[in-house]
């Protein structure tokens, strides 16, 4: 196994975990209105990224399909990695509905993995992809004008 197959495999790994702790330990749903919006907007953002992008393209591991095709049209066109967004959305809005310390850390460690993990991506986007450098200056990695 390649040493860039096993750091894809742990960042997913470690996104899981967080993912699941989170969902674990709390409701799955918001009960305060605007959480609840919040939660539902991160979910619709995931659907229309994964079918924007083709199930058949969606990978969960940061190494592109080796027939993948770059998706740069749509909710793409603005954001470069919405279904990371999409996640922390959802689980951002669970874990203030439901607060707690050790949710609020896992949360944090979820979004740093998904900073680390998109970089990581992103490298190997750039060399598997002709025109990913074009499309990385016209696009924003993960909030629309903030990152």
């Amino acid at each position: 196994m390649t040493k860039n197959l096993l750091i894809a495999r742990f960042y997913v790994a470690v996104q899981f975990i967080c993912l699941a702790y989170l969902l674990y330990s709390g409701p799955w749903l918001a009960t305060n209105y605007w959480l609840l919006v919040l939660e539902i907007f991160g979910v619709l953002l995931g659907v229309v990224a994964i079918w924007q992008m083709g199930i058949g393209n969606v990978n969960i591991t940061p190494i592109p399909k080796e027939n993948g095709v770059l998706v740069t049209s749509g909710i793409y066109s603005l954001i470069r990695h919405p279904m990371y967004l999409a996640q922390l959305l959802v689980v951002a809005a669970l874990v203030a509905e439901y607060y707690s310390p050790v949710r609020l850390a896992v949360l944090l460690l979820l979004m740093v993995n998904l900073v680390f993990k998109l970089h990581f991506e992103e490298g190997r986007l750039l060399t598997y992809f002709d025109g990913y450098a074009a499309y990385r200056e016209k696009s924003w990695r993960l909030i629309p004008l903030v990152y």
